[in-house]
């Protein structure tokens, strides 16, 4: 897999103040894969170190006054021809950058505040068919990528979508066409903490998993402090212990980044390849719902309802680190 990265994530003294912000999760994103670092303001002309700067009212400005922006539009413009030439299968940049921040960049007060939108170099690339994705929207395990869902991504999940196998036992139908798994794209796997589980190999989507967080749910029952797992797996990567293996990443980002006391997951009767995955990731039975509804299937069947807690995972991993 190419993956575009800012040089800063990899180690690269190229930060505005002459550091990096080096990301042990990002270098292990790349090994085995081929690496292209980038720097679009070093590649734009300014040195480092250098002043900071941030966009306002659309132009780039020095926090000592100076207009910087067409050294900023010609690193981006350099970033998309190497985009352009190379065709990397992700692009990963570097958080809150007026450069290569994909969500979010500061405002051009110089006083810490973020607001909505893109870098210059993200920007660019994003408007040129180029998605990219913030270094910290990432989760990474030995053999998985986990990864914000694109709408490039519409025929992979058609693929595994379809498969009768997969859907129904998940609660929902078997997806009918690439125009309804994109839809399903923009309008159902488009929450904050929902991922496409992608091997490191190729970075293509073979599965889903997320964390429904700060929505009633009917496990966690509307706790903000508390929140509820789902997963489904294309059918060719099953028994392979991929699914336990992004669950338990999934998990340990849940209580370690997000914060949460609880986690809630449920698996419906019948499903035994659902229940083997939380034991292995150390869920405990809580109760069991008969004739609940399965809206999109229009029937009911017995849900089983696990959960685990904060002091039970971090007591799983202490004994794992024995």
């Amino acid at each position: 897999m190419k993956v575009m990265v800012s040089a800063c994530l990899t180690g690269e003294n190229c930060k505005y103040n002459g550091g990096n912000n080096r990301d042990d999760k990002i270098l292990r994103l790349l090994e085995g894969n081929q690496e292209i670092p980038v720097c679009p303001e070093q590649m734009g002309g300014l040195p480092t170190p250098r002043v900071p700067s941030e966009i306002r009212n659309g132009t780039v400005m020095a926090k000592d006054g100076r207009n910087v922006d067409s050294e900023f539009r010609a690193g981006a413009a350099r970033c998309l021809e190497i985009a352009r030439r190379e065709q990397p299968d992700l692009i990963v940049l570097q958080p809150r950058s007026p450069s290569c921040g994909v969500e979010q960049r500061y405002d051009g007060t110089f006083s810490g505040t973020l607001i909505r939108g893109a870098g210059v170099t993200a920007q660019l690339l994003m408007e040129n068919g180029f998605p990219a994705v913030d270094a910290e929207d990432l989760l990474v395990t030995d053999r998985l990528l986990l990864r914000k869902w694109a709408e490039r991504d519409a025929e992979d999940l058609y693929r595994y979508a379809s498969d009768p196998d997969v859907g129904p036992a998940a609660g929902w139908p078997p997806h009918r066409s690439v125009s309804e798994s994109l839809d399903v794209i923009r309008n159902v796997l488009n929450g904050a903490e929902t991922y496409a589980i992608c091997l490191k190999t190729d970075g293509k989507a073979i599965g889903a998993i997320g964390l429904k967080v700060k929505v009633q749910t009917d496990s966690a029952a509307g706790r903000g402090d508390a929140c509820e797992l789902g997963y489904w797996l294309g059918k060719p990567f099953w028994s392979k212990g991929i699914m336990t293996e992004a669950a338990r990443e999934m998990i340990r980002h849940g209580f370690e980044d997000i914060g949460m006391s609880a986690i809630w997951c449920e698996y419906y009767e019948g499903n035994s390849r659902s229940k083997r995955v939380q034991e292995k990731c150390g869920f405990h039975y809580q109760r069991t719902i008969r004739e609940a509804d399965v809206p999109l299937l229009h029937e009911k069947r017995t849900v089983y309802v696990n959960s685990l807690n904060r002091a039970e995972y971090q007591e799983r991993n202490d004994e794992f680190s024995r």
